[in-house]
Order: C-alpha cells, then sequence, then structure tokens
C-alpha cells in the first residue's frame, strides 16, 4: 500500500512542475516543452492510473469499511430530541455519552408528580369530594390556595350552558384540608358589552376572570355607585388594581329590580347577590376571615395586577404577606360539569 501511494505522490508532483513550466517558459521554450511533454505522457498516464487503483484499493478495503461501521453505530444510536415550543421554559437536559450498543437514554423529562393526598375526616370517602372543590383545587395552584380559607367560586357563563352558570358557590376550608360547601347563591356578573352610564360615557361591563383577593379596607354596608348611580350594599370590592388604580369591580347586594335578573348576565361587571345573602357574606368574611394573605404580582408595564395568581417573594424567594381577608374570589367562564352532578350538591 505504501508503494502506491508513493506512485501517486510522485505523479502529483510531476504534474504540478510540467504545469507550472509551462506556464513560465515562451516561445521555443514551450514548444520544446510541450514536445518532450508529449514523449512522457504515456508514463504519466499510467502512473495517475495506478494512483487511482491503489487510492479504490484503500477505501474499499474490509478493514477501513468495518472501521467507518463501527464509527458511525454510537451516531446512528444518538437519540432525536424535538423540543415543542412550551418546552423552552423547561430544565436544560443532559444526555449522557454513549458508550456502547446498550447505551440507555437518560429519562428526559421527570416522572409527573403525584398531587397531594386530600385528609378527609371520617367516613368520608373520595366519592364525596363536591365537584366545586375538585374544581378549584384542578384551577387554583395548591401554592395559592394554601393562604386562604373561604373561596367564592363564580360562574360567569351564561344560563344556557350548564348548572353552575350565574351561580357562586361558598365553601371554607376545614380542620382536614377539605372544604365543604357551606353556600350557593344565584348571581348576576357582567353584561359583557358596552352600556351608556347615566352620565353618558359609554363604559365597559365585563366581569374579567381569574383570582381576586377581597379590600380590607374597602367594604361597606351602606354603598351607592357612583359611575352607575345605582344601591350596592354590603359592597365589598377587590383588592386589585387595573391601570395602575385600585379596581371598582366588588361583590354586592342589589335593588328589587336587580334581584329580578340573578341568574343572568345583568349587572355593570360587578358581581351581584340578592340583598340578603350579600349581607351574610359580608360579616361572615368581616368577622371570621381577617388574617394574613400574600401579595400578587402588579405588571410593571401596565400597572395591573395579576389574576394568576402569581406572587410577589422577597430576595430570599419568601411569599411577602400584607393585612387582608383569607378569602379568595375565584370567576371563571364554566357552567359545570352536567346538571346530574350539581344535582348531588343540593
Amino acid at each position: 500500500m505504501a508503494s502506491w501511494l508513493k506512485r501517486l505522490s510522485v505523479a502529483f508532483v510531476v504534474a504540478g512542475a510540467a504545469g507550472a513550466s509551462f506556464a513560465a517558459l515562451h516561445g521555443k521554450e514551450a514548444t520544446r516543452l510541450t514536445t518532450d511533454a508529449a514523449k512522457i505522457q504515456p508514463a504519466f498516464k499510467e502512473l495517475v492510473d495506478q494512483g487511482k487503483l491503489a487510492l479504490r484499493a484503500f477505501v474499499e478495503s474490509p478493514e477501513n469499511q468495518q472501521a467507518a461501521v463501527q464509527t458511525a453505530a454510537p451516531r446512528q444510536r444518538l437519540p432525536l430530541i424535538v423540543i415543542e415550543p412550551r418546552d423552552f421554559a423547561a430544565p436544560t437536559i443532559r444526555l449522557p455519552s454513549v458508550q456502547g450498543p446498550t447505551a440507555q437514554l437518560a429519562q428526559a423529562t421527570p416522572p409527573p408528580r403525584q398531587p397531594a393526598p386530600v385528609t378527609l375526616s371520617a367516613g368520608r370517602s373520595q366519592l364525596d369530594l363536591n365537584p366545586v372543590e375538585a374544581r378549584i383545587r384542578a384551577r387554583v395552584p395548591a401554592e395559592v390556595a394554601q393562604y386562604f380559607d373561604l373561596f367564592l367560586y363564580v360562574s360567569k357563563a351564561t344560563p344556557d350552558r350548564g348548572e353552575w352558570a350565574q351561580r357562586m358557590f361558598v365553601l371554607a376550608k376545614q380542620p382536614n384540608e377539605t372544604y365543604e360547601l357551606i353556600h350557593h347563591w344565584k348571581v348576576s356578573t357582567g353584561r359583557e358589552e358596552p352600556m351608556p352610564s347615566p352620565s353618558g360615557k359609554m363604559l365597559g361591563t365585563e366581569t374579567p376572570p381569574g383570582m381576586f383577593k377581597l379590600d380590607r379596607g374597602r367594604s361597606y354596608a351602606d354603598y351607592t355607585s357612583r359611575q352607575w348611580q345605582s344601591p350596592m350594599p354590603f359592597v365589598m370590592f377587590f383588592d386589585w388594581r387595573i391601570d395602575g388604580r385600585p379596581s371598582g369591580l366588588a361583590i354586592h347586594g342589589t335593588d328589587a329590580e336587580g334581584e329580578k335578573e340573578l341568574g343572568t348576565r345583568a349587572s355593570h361587571g360587578c358581581i351581584r347577590l340578592a340583598t340578603d345573602n350579600a349581607r351574610t357574606l359580608f360579616y361572615m368574611v368581616r368577622d371570621n376571615y381577617r388574617g394574613k394573605v400574600p401579595v400578587f404580582q402588579i405588571n410593571q408595564e401596565t400597572g395591573t395586577m395579576s389574576t394568576t395568581g402569581a406572587l410577589v417573594r422577597d430576595e430570599n424567594g419568601r411569599v411577602k404577606m400584607t393585612n387582608g381577608y383569607k378569602a379568595l374570589v375565584f370567576i371563571e367562564d364554566y357552567a359545570g360539569p352536567s346538571a346530574d352532578t350539581v344535582a348531588a350538591l343540593y
């Protein structure tokens, strides 16, 4: 093999020298060089052909083919990982090096985290877990729910969509960490369309979905809306900032005409209750649910507070707390699982 490579090298040297010489000479010298080249052309061609044969023999030798297969084998076993857009925020996955035919790919994603078991009271089974409690546990992050002892679940769905529509379900956390349904009332959420106020200004009437706290400093037994010039008895405003200002969103009672519309989308954006029910909720929250609650994040660009339960933490990662009511309002456009399931609640 070495001799064949040597001959191939000689051929390339001779070809290079001949080309360079031809380019450098002119006239008679060029003619003489052309004549001499014609004489040695057969020998030169033979050297080139022998070089080709040597190179082909080297490439096609059994030893080199086996080495190529062994080199390619590990590459064929390397995994193909497709990262979808939702995975970009996931922790970096480090893959082990492939060391042989039996090398295994490390598990790319951790096993799904099992939900914390619910401690049930004596004689109570998982089948007794009411569907509203199950819905709250599924939709409200556990790291948020742990700070609250009263949950006000409100469905803003239209009444044609299901039995939960335009209802408030009041659930109290028990010592065994289960949620007991203690009240369920008809409500009216926002009309979800612009409406003219008494001043003639067009105002929105949307009830935003999400998680909200109640403002401990803004609850009044007797109150009248300045924008709509309508009574809001036993009002509890939300601790929610929008566009850098405290919002006017609240839970409150209504007048006789408003009570006729309960169970439909009829409010200006607040959550309306029958006045008796608003009174019950007002004093229950005020007298029993004062305490420390987490601070929700505020978007620095929009000045709007999070409705998804994003918590503010200090430099050590601890959740910042403030005085408030340990009651969480959760609003969503969901009408419930089925009429048969809801009937089991009553």
